[in-house]
Protein backbone atom coordinates (compact mmCIF):
# COMPACT_ATOMS: atom_id res chain seq x y z
CA UNK A 1 0.00 0.00 0.00
CA UNK A 2 1.62 3.10 -1.04
CA UNK A 3 1.01 5.74 1.65
CA UNK A 4 1.74 9.39 0.76
CA UNK A 5 2.61 11.84 3.64
CA UNK A 6 1.86 15.35 2.74
CA UNK A 7 3.61 17.87 4.76
CA UNK A 8 3.91 22.11 4.49
CA UNK A 9 5.28 23.10 7.84
CA UNK A 10 8.11 21.75 10.15
CA UNK A 11 5.57 21.39 13.06
CA UNK A 12 3.63 18.80 10.82
CA UNK A 13 6.81 16.91 9.82
CA UNK A 14 8.26 16.88 13.61
CA UNK A 15 4.97 15.39 14.73
CA UNK A 16 5.12 12.59 12.65
CA UNK A 17 8.30 11.90 12.13
CA UNK A 18 8.13 8.34 14.17
CA UNK A 19 5.20 7.17 12.45
CA UNK A 20 6.78 7.80 9.22
CA UNK A 21 9.55 5.92 10.18
CA UNK A 22 7.71 2.99 11.37
CA UNK A 23 5.88 3.48 7.76
CA UNK A 24 8.87 2.83 5.41
CA UNK A 25 10.23 0.03 7.90
CA UNK A 26 6.87 -1.67 7.61
CA UNK A 27 6.52 -4.49 4.21
CA UNK A 28 2.95 -3.52 3.87
CA UNK A 29 3.85 -0.20 2.94
CA UNK A 30 5.67 2.17 0.73
CA UNK A 31 6.21 5.35 1.79
CA UNK A 32 5.97 8.67 -0.11
CA UNK A 33 6.84 12.19 1.01
CA UNK A 34 5.76 15.22 -0.54
CA UNK A 35 6.59 18.78 0.48
CA UNK A 36 5.15 22.18 0.01
CA UNK A 37 4.51 25.14 1.65
CA UNK A 38 7.12 26.34 4.10
CA UNK A 39 9.42 23.60 3.95
CA UNK A 40 10.66 24.97 0.79
CA UNK A 41 11.09 28.57 1.53
CA UNK A 42 14.79 29.65 3.19
CA UNK A 43 13.46 32.29 5.35
CA UNK A 44 11.81 29.92 7.92
CA UNK A 45 14.82 27.83 7.91
CA UNK A 46 14.44 25.69 4.25
CA UNK A 47 13.32 22.37 6.51
CA UNK A 48 12.85 20.03 3.76
CA UNK A 49 16.64 19.57 4.92
CA UNK A 50 15.65 18.24 8.33
CA UNK A 51 13.57 15.79 6.35
CA UNK A 52 16.77 14.72 4.18
CA UNK A 53 19.17 14.96 7.28
CA UNK A 54 17.50 12.15 8.90
CA UNK A 55 17.60 9.95 6.09
CA UNK A 56 14.04 10.24 4.05
CA UNK A 57 13.63 10.25 0.07
CA UNK A 58 11.68 13.36 -0.71
CA UNK A 59 9.04 11.88 -3.52
CA UNK A 60 8.47 15.52 -4.89
CA UNK A 61 9.34 18.81 -3.94
CA UNK A 62 6.18 21.50 -5.03
CA UNK A 63 6.53 25.07 -4.14
CA UNK A 64 3.69 26.75 -3.18
CA UNK A 65 4.94 29.34 -1.47
CA UNK A 66 7.30 32.60 -2.43
CA UNK A 67 9.92 34.10 -0.11
CA UNK A 68 7.37 37.44 -0.20
CA UNK A 69 4.11 36.80 1.78
CA UNK A 70 1.68 36.20 -1.14
CA UNK A 71 -1.94 36.78 0.13
CA UNK A 72 -3.12 33.46 1.98
CA UNK A 73 -5.97 32.88 -0.81
CA UNK A 74 -3.31 33.16 -3.83
CA UNK A 75 -0.87 30.56 -1.40
CA UNK A 76 -4.06 27.76 -0.96
CA UNK A 77 -5.34 28.08 -4.46
CA UNK A 78 -1.64 27.21 -5.17
CA UNK A 79 -1.52 24.33 -3.23
CA UNK A 80 -4.88 22.87 -4.02
CA UNK A 81 -3.73 23.27 -7.80
CA UNK A 82 0.19 22.23 -7.78
CA UNK A 83 -0.81 19.19 -5.02
CA UNK A 84 -4.07 18.00 -7.22
CA UNK A 85 -1.90 17.59 -9.86
CA UNK A 86 1.78 15.74 -8.47
CA UNK A 87 -1.14 13.28 -6.40
CA UNK A 88 -3.03 12.92 -9.88
CA UNK A 89 0.70 12.21 -11.15
CA UNK A 90 1.27 9.70 -8.10
CA UNK A 91 -1.80 7.60 -7.56
CA UNK A 92 -0.79 6.90 -3.90
CA UNK A 93 -3.83 4.53 -1.81
CA UNK A 94 -3.54 7.06 0.56
CA UNK A 95 -2.70 10.49 2.21
CA UNK A 96 -1.59 11.24 5.95
CA UNK A 97 -2.01 14.40 6.62
CA UNK A 98 -0.79 15.95 10.03
CA UNK A 99 -2.76 18.59 12.15
CA UNK A 100 -4.81 21.72 11.03
CA UNK A 101 -2.82 24.39 9.03
CA UNK A 102 -3.70 26.20 5.77
CA UNK A 103 -1.31 23.95 3.85
CA UNK A 104 -3.25 20.93 5.74
CA UNK A 105 -6.09 21.87 4.56
CA UNK A 106 -5.05 22.68 0.90
CA UNK A 107 -3.83 19.38 0.45
CA UNK A 108 -6.59 17.48 2.06
CA UNK A 109 -8.81 19.03 -0.68
CA UNK A 110 -6.52 18.33 -3.55
CA UNK A 111 -6.44 14.65 -2.32
CA UNK A 112 -10.32 14.85 -1.97
CA UNK A 113 -11.01 16.40 -5.53
CA UNK A 114 -8.72 13.25 -7.26
CA UNK A 115 -10.44 11.23 -4.88
CA UNK A 116 -7.26 9.59 -2.80
CA UNK A 117 -8.46 8.03 1.08
CA UNK A 118 -7.41 10.92 3.99
CA UNK A 119 -5.77 9.48 7.02
CA UNK A 120 -6.02 12.28 9.40
CA UNK A 121 -3.90 13.17 12.81
CA UNK A 122 -5.10 15.71 15.36
CA UNK A 123 -8.65 16.37 14.52
CA UNK A 124 -11.06 16.84 17.47
CA UNK A 125 -9.14 19.31 18.95
CA UNK A 126 -10.77 23.33 19.74
CA UNK A 127 -8.60 26.32 19.21
CA UNK A 128 -11.08 29.32 19.39
CA UNK A 129 -8.00 31.70 19.14
CA UNK A 130 -7.01 30.51 15.68
CA UNK A 131 -8.23 30.21 12.21
CA UNK A 132 -6.29 27.10 12.08
CA UNK A 133 -9.81 25.56 14.00
CA UNK A 134 -11.66 26.16 11.01
CA UNK A 135 -9.32 24.17 8.47
CA UNK A 136 -9.04 21.44 11.40
CA UNK A 137 -12.96 20.46 11.19
CA UNK A 138 -12.95 21.02 7.70
CA UNK A 139 -10.45 18.59 7.36
CA UNK A 140 -12.21 16.03 9.64
CA UNK A 141 -14.55 16.36 7.48
CA UNK A 142 -12.85 15.27 4.06
CA UNK A 143 -11.08 12.30 5.90
CA UNK A 144 -11.83 8.09 5.79
CA UNK A 145 -9.62 7.72 8.87
CA UNK A 146 -9.33 9.84 12.00
CA UNK A 147 -6.67 9.42 14.65
CA UNK A 148 -6.84 11.66 17.22
CA UNK A 149 -4.10 12.62 19.69
CA UNK A 150 -6.27 13.13 23.20
CA UNK A 151 -9.28 11.50 24.45
CA UNK A 152 -11.21 14.58 24.58
CA UNK A 153 -10.46 15.47 21.21
CA UNK A 154 -11.45 11.74 20.67
CA UNK A 155 -15.13 12.17 22.20
CA UNK A 156 -15.66 15.70 20.34
CA UNK A 157 -14.63 14.07 17.20
CA UNK A 158 -17.42 11.32 17.49
CA UNK A 159 -19.72 13.64 18.20
CA UNK A 160 -19.42 15.21 15.01
CA UNK A 161 -22.37 14.80 12.84
CA UNK A 162 -20.63 14.70 9.46
CA UNK A 163 -18.18 12.08 10.57
CA UNK A 164 -18.64 8.27 11.10
CA UNK A 165 -17.57 7.44 14.33
CA UNK A 166 -16.12 4.16 13.58
CA UNK A 167 -13.85 5.75 12.24
CA UNK A 168 -12.69 7.53 14.91
CA UNK A 169 -9.76 6.20 17.29
CA UNK A 170 -7.85 7.63 19.88
CA UNK A 171 -3.89 7.04 19.14
CA UNK A 172 -2.98 9.87 20.79
CA UNK A 173 0.09 12.22 19.47
CA UNK A 174 3.00 10.08 17.34
CA UNK A 175 5.84 13.43 19.01
CA UNK A 176 5.40 11.37 22.14
CA UNK A 177 6.96 8.50 20.66
CA UNK A 178 9.93 10.55 19.25
CA UNK A 179 10.04 12.11 22.96
CA UNK A 180 10.31 9.08 24.80
CA UNK A 181 13.01 8.10 22.40
CA UNK A 182 15.08 11.24 23.03
CA UNK A 183 14.56 10.98 27.02
CA UNK A 184 16.37 7.86 26.81
CA UNK A 185 18.82 8.96 25.03
CA UNK A 186 19.15 12.79 25.26
CA UNK A 187 21.50 15.45 23.64
CA UNK A 188 22.47 19.07 24.67
CA UNK A 189 21.24 21.81 23.19
CA UNK A 190 24.94 23.02 22.71
CA UNK A 191 24.99 20.47 19.99
CA UNK A 192 22.54 22.73 18.11
CA UNK A 193 23.08 26.11 19.59
CA UNK A 194 26.56 26.22 21.06
CA UNK A 195 26.34 29.48 22.27
CA UNK A 196 23.73 28.34 25.57
CA UNK A 197 26.50 25.89 26.42
CA UNK A 198 26.51 25.96 30.20
CA UNK A 199 23.92 29.03 30.58
CA UNK A 200 20.36 29.09 31.95
CA UNK A 201 18.00 30.17 29.15
CA UNK A 202 14.29 30.29 28.43
CA UNK A 203 12.50 28.74 25.30
CA UNK A 204 10.31 31.50 23.36
CA UNK A 205 8.04 30.48 20.74
CA UNK A 206 4.97 33.15 19.82
CA UNK A 207 2.94 32.83 16.74
CA UNK A 208 0.71 35.04 14.88
CA UNK A 209 -2.83 35.56 16.35
CA UNK A 210 -5.27 34.78 13.46
CA UNK A 211 -8.42 34.69 14.98
CA UNK A 212 -7.85 37.89 17.64
CA UNK A 213 -6.17 40.93 17.90
CA UNK A 214 -3.07 40.25 20.22
CA UNK A 215 -0.04 42.47 21.16
CA UNK A 216 2.52 39.69 20.68
CA UNK A 217 5.32 42.13 19.08
CA UNK A 218 4.75 43.76 22.58
CA UNK A 219 4.58 40.51 25.04
CA UNK A 220 7.61 39.35 22.65
CA UNK A 221 9.71 42.26 23.77
CA UNK A 222 9.01 42.33 27.20
CA UNK A 223 9.70 38.55 27.39
CA UNK A 224 12.99 39.25 26.16
CA UNK A 225 13.51 42.10 28.58
CA UNK A 226 12.46 40.28 31.91
CA UNK A 227 14.22 37.09 31.53
CA UNK A 228 17.53 39.39 30.34
CA UNK A 229 16.81 41.12 33.26
CA UNK A 230 17.56 37.89 35.38
CA UNK A 231 20.88 36.76 33.85
CA UNK A 232 18.95 34.20 31.74
CA UNK A 233 19.33 34.00 27.73
CA UNK A 234 16.32 33.52 25.58
CA UNK A 235 16.35 30.98 22.36
CA UNK A 236 13.77 32.25 20.03
CA UNK A 237 12.43 29.95 17.52
CA UNK A 238 10.37 31.51 14.45
CA UNK A 239 7.10 32.06 14.07
CA UNK A 240 4.88 30.10 11.39
CA UNK A 241 3.98 32.09 7.93
CA UNK A 242 0.29 33.28 9.36
CA UNK A 243 -0.60 36.52 8.65
CA UNK A 244 1.33 38.91 11.36
CA UNK A 245 4.29 37.14 11.42
CA UNK A 246 6.72 39.67 9.91
CA UNK A 247 5.99 41.95 11.98
CA UNK A 248 7.06 39.34 15.02
CA UNK A 249 10.28 38.65 12.76
CA UNK A 250 11.11 42.29 13.13
CA UNK A 251 11.10 42.24 16.70
CA UNK A 252 13.00 39.32 16.66
CA UNK A 253 15.71 40.35 14.50
CA UNK A 254 15.85 43.41 16.40
CA UNK A 255 17.13 41.17 19.83
CA UNK A 256 19.32 39.16 17.52
CA UNK A 257 22.63 40.11 18.49
CA UNK A 258 21.89 41.06 22.20
CA UNK A 259 24.07 39.22 24.23
CA UNK A 260 21.45 37.83 26.15
CA UNK A 261 19.37 35.97 23.07
CA UNK A 262 19.35 33.41 20.74
CA UNK A 263 17.95 33.71 17.44
CA UNK A 264 17.14 30.28 14.98
CA UNK A 265 14.92 29.60 12.36
CA UNK A 266 14.38 26.07 12.74
CA UNK A 267 15.67 23.94 15.29
CA UNK A 268 14.17 20.71 14.13
CA UNK A 269 12.63 17.76 15.59
CA UNK A 270 15.64 16.83 17.67
CA UNK A 271 17.05 20.42 18.21
CA UNK A 272 13.83 21.26 19.59
CA UNK A 273 13.36 18.32 22.02
CA UNK A 274 16.53 19.46 23.30
CA UNK A 275 15.88 23.02 24.23
CA UNK A 276 12.50 21.80 25.68
CA UNK A 277 14.92 19.19 27.94
CA UNK A 278 17.37 22.23 28.52
CA UNK A 279 15.40 24.93 29.13
CA UNK A 280 14.58 26.80 32.77
CA UNK A 281 10.65 26.72 31.06
CA UNK A 282 8.69 27.32 28.03
CA UNK A 283 6.63 30.65 26.46
CA UNK A 284 4.95 31.35 24.07
CA UNK A 285 1.47 30.40 21.98
CA UNK A 286 2.41 27.18 20.12
CA UNK A 287 0.78 24.33 20.99
CA UNK A 288 4.27 22.45 21.58
CA UNK A 289 3.80 24.26 25.02
CA UNK A 290 0.86 21.89 25.68
CA UNK A 291 1.22 18.74 24.43
CA UNK A 292 5.29 18.65 24.51
CA UNK A 293 6.47 20.37 26.84
CA UNK A 294 4.94 18.57 30.16
CA UNK A 295 6.27 15.00 28.60
CA UNK A 296 9.92 17.17 29.78
CA UNK A 297 8.46 18.42 32.95
CA UNK A 298 8.56 21.77 32.40
CA UNK A 299 6.19 24.67 33.29
CA UNK A 300 4.80 26.14 30.18
CA UNK A 301 3.31 29.78 29.85
CA UNK A 302 0.84 29.74 27.34
CA UNK A 303 -0.30 33.35 26.04
CA UNK A 304 -3.28 34.75 25.28
CA UNK A 305 -6.30 33.11 23.29
CA UNK A 306 -4.32 30.67 20.46
CA UNK A 307 -4.97 27.82 21.98
CA UNK A 308 -7.90 28.53 24.24
CA UNK A 309 -10.02 24.56 23.97
CA UNK A 310 -7.02 22.43 23.63
CA UNK A 311 -6.03 20.01 26.27
CA UNK A 312 -3.93 21.20 29.42
CA UNK A 313 -2.02 19.30 30.89
CA UNK A 314 -0.06 19.89 34.91
CA UNK A 315 2.04 22.44 34.50
CA UNK A 316 1.14 24.45 31.49
CA UNK A 317 -0.52 28.18 33.14
CA UNK A 318 -2.31 30.21 30.87
CA UNK A 319 -1.29 34.37 30.87
CA UNK A 320 -3.54 37.22 29.33
CA UNK A 321 -2.11 38.86 26.51
CA UNK A 322 -0.72 42.07 27.98
CA UNK A 323 2.51 42.78 28.67
CA UNK A 324 2.10 43.69 32.16
CA UNK A 325 0.69 40.36 33.13
CA UNK A 326 3.21 38.11 30.95
CA UNK A 327 5.94 40.01 32.75
CA UNK A 328 4.57 38.81 36.50
CA UNK A 329 4.04 35.10 35.15
CA UNK A 330 7.63 35.25 34.45
CA UNK A 331 8.62 36.70 37.80
CA UNK A 332 6.12 34.31 39.72
CA UNK A 333 7.73 31.05 37.78
CA UNK A 334 11.17 32.20 38.69
CA UNK A 335 10.30 33.09 42.42
CA UNK A 336 7.55 30.17 42.75
CA UNK A 337 7.23 27.31 40.78
CA UNK A 338 9.18 24.67 40.79
CA UNK A 339 9.30 22.26 37.77
CA UNK A 340 6.07 19.78 37.38
CA UNK A 341 6.99 16.59 38.77
CA UNK A 342 4.49 14.69 36.69
CA UNK A 343 2.38 14.79 33.86
CA UNK A 344 -0.82 13.30 33.42
CA UNK A 345 -0.24 12.09 29.50
CA UNK A 346 -2.59 13.81 28.16
CA UNK A 347 -1.34 12.54 24.51
CA UNK A 348 -0.46 8.93 25.06
CA UNK A 349 1.90 6.90 26.35
CA UNK A 350 4.37 6.65 23.45
CA UNK A 351 2.96 3.97 21.80
CA UNK A 352 0.89 5.76 18.93
CA UNK A 353 2.90 5.06 15.97
CA UNK A 354 2.12 1.44 16.35
CA UNK A 355 -1.70 1.77 17.14
CA UNK A 356 -1.58 4.39 14.10
CA UNK A 357 -0.28 1.72 11.97
CA UNK A 358 -1.96 -1.42 13.34
CA UNK A 359 -5.56 0.76 12.27
CA UNK A 360 -4.30 2.05 8.78
CA UNK A 361 -3.52 -1.31 8.03
CA UNK A 362 -6.93 -2.65 9.43
CA UNK A 363 -8.64 -0.16 7.35
CA UNK A 364 -7.12 -0.35 4.03
CA UNK A 365 -6.58 -4.24 4.90
CA UNK A 366 -3.06 -3.43 3.54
Amino acid sequence: MKVAFLSGARSEYGLAKSLLRCIEEDSRFQLEIIVCGMHLVDKYGCTVNEILEDGFEISESVHTYSENCDAKSTEFSRTVEKMSSVLLLRVPDAVLIIGDRLEAYASALAAHFVGIPIIHSGGGHITSGAVDNIYRYNISNLASLHLTTSISAYERLRKCPVVDESLVHFVGSVAVDAIKKFRNDPVSISEYVPELQGVNYVLATLHPVTGLKEPINNILQSIVDVVSCRGDFVLITYPNNDKGAESIIEVIESNRGRDSVCVVESLGASGYYAALNDCRFVIGNSSSGLSEAPYFFKTSLNIGARQTGRDKDIGVIDVPPRPEEVELAIETVYEHCEHPTSCNYLYGNGNSSSLAISLIAQHFRA
